[in-house]
């Protein structure tokens, strides 16, 4: 071997180093790009789904998530999916929500759920949820919680025994569900959180938007025996109206017995049934239709009608005989409200409309608005330049307020960031006005090409001081 190939050999050596390097480097930056990302959940609009919680001084749970960002190359985005998307007013700013309207549809917002239709000559109907977005929206009402919590009662002239969620009786007797001590079952904002995070929320100041309304989308489930002839009944309220699930003396029934003035005959449907001991069942009263399920399986459905009376109710009625429930769980769907602007909203070809799954305190579609605002001295001249309006209260600017007004009189200043997220500040006296009251105008849609990628995972955190674990599927 020569001593010129000799001294070539290091000099490959680092050179073929710093090409796999750099090829590494190309690699993991198109991975990130095209692929997979990880981002963190800032805060708590997708709740309980994906957590961004504050616990201030005490710590916080904000969940990790891992993001597929290939799919979206390869197909359009498709209803209830979570995606993650560069918010259309800061395009600096990567929003999650759950996407619930699609391209060329009517959207509205009416007694707690989505409608949509294609046009105006059409009826509007409620989009109904996979099962797996369905399970993920049930948020659990906890039994034997703190103070106001909910709880099983014998209702007068009955008698039962119950021991936290478990409830047994013989015939006649008829037990309430109490939650929190309401007439209705409402949207209380602590339904649905894991159990560790529950006590501590309660703890904490009330959310201005809790128990504002009744919700009449229910379900309940547990173990039932019932033995022989023994019969029960799960009887739902929603409004004036009684859905009656029947369980027992081998067969079971869905019964809806309607207020007389809604002009509706009751209705009911039946099917030969054994029930063995401690059966699992669930009742549901979802999306207008009901639904009874026994080990599993789905063995009676019966649609429903549009109630615009949402106050709801939950009892066990002992029939015939004696039965024992176990493991009772109720729940509740998710309730959206109406946004500030409009409840109705038509989306354009090539846009989406969003919500946050914690539709209490959620920044979505529901609510943006953009702001244009004008100054002698702008870069854009004499064209408006646009933005996020995100109020806040003077003095108390959040990091999401916009515009920041600062100072009185002759030293007042306006911070601005526009659509791109770039700051803009200028004095008080080089501000020029919109004409018309063109200056604010809602801005709900996400265009297609700002959508980015979709949750598929959480990974972190697990915190034992809440024994909260959030090793999960994103459904």
């Amino acid at each position: 071997m020569s001593a010129a190939s000799q001294s070539a050999r290091p000099r490959q050596h680092w050179r073929e180093n710093i090409e796999a390097f750099t090829v590494a480097i190309v690699m993991a930056v198109m991975l990130k790009y095209f692929a997979v990302e990880a981002y963190q959940i800032p805060t708590g609009s997708m709740q309980p789904t994906l957590m961004g919680q504050d616990f201030g001084p005490e710590g916080a749970i904000k969940d990790r998530i891992l993001v597929d960002k290939l799919s979206f190359h390869m197909r359009d985005p498709q209803r209830w999916e979570v995606v993650i998307f560069k918010y259309p007013l800061n395009r600096a700013q990567n929003f999650v929500k759950r996407l619930v309207g699609m391209p060329g549809e009517q959207l509205r917002i009416q007694h707690g759920d989505v409608w949509t239709r294609a046009s105006d000559s059409e009826n509007w109907r409620i989009p109904r949820r996979p099962a797996n977005v369905q399970r993920t929206h049930w948020k659990a009402i906890d039994v034997g919680a703190p103070a106001g919590g909910a709880s099983w009662k014998s209702e007068p002239g009955s008698t039962a025994t119950i021991t936290g969620r478990d409830v047994s009786a013989s015939a006649p007797a008829r037990v309430g569900f109490s939650a929190h001590g309401s007439g209705s079952i409402l949207d209380t904002y602590t339904h649905g959180y894991p159990a560790g995070m529950r006590a501590k929320l309660q703890t904490l100041p009330q959310h201005r938007a809790s128990n504002r309304h009744p919700v009449g989308d229910l379900r309940v489930s547990g173990k039932l025996t019932c033995a022989g002839d023994d019969a029960v009944a799960i009887v739902l309220r929603e409004g004036k109206r009684s859905y009656r699930f029947e369980l027992g003396g081998g067969k079971a029934r869905i019964a809806i017995e309607w207020a007389p003035n809604e002009g509706f005959e009751p209705r009911q449907i039946e099917a030969p049934l054994t029930l063995a001991r401690g059966s699992a069942f669930a009742v549901e009263n979802l999306d207008d239709a009901l639904a009874l399920e026994v080990d599993g399986e789905v063995v009676l459905s019966l649609p429903g009608e549009p109630a615009a009376d949402q106050s709801s109710s939950v009892a066990l009625s002992f029939e015939r005989g004696a039965a024992r429930f176990e493991d009772l769980q109720v729940e509740r769907d998710v309730y959206y409200t109406p946004g500030g602007w409009s409840d109705s909203w038509t989306i354009p070809a090539g846009h989406y409309f969003m919500l946050g799954d914690n539709t209490q305190d959620s920044s979505d579609s529901r609510e943006w608005r953009r702001i244009q605002m004008k100054w002698s001295g702008s870069p854009a001249g004499d064209e408006p330049i646009a933005g996020n309006l995100r109020e806040g209260q003077p003095g108390r600017y959040s990091a999401d307020t916009n515009p920041i007004v600062e100072g009185y009189g002759p030293q007042q200043r306006t911070y601005f960031r526009d659509l791109f997220g770039e700051l803009h500040h200028f004095e008080n006296n080089q501000r020029i006005e919109l004409p018309g009251g063109s200056a604010v105008s809602p801005s709900p849609l996400v265009p297609r090409h700002l959508i980015t990628g979709r949750a598929v995972a959480v990974f972190w955190p697990l915190s034992w001081k809440y024994s909260t674990y959030r090793l999960q599927w994103v459904r």
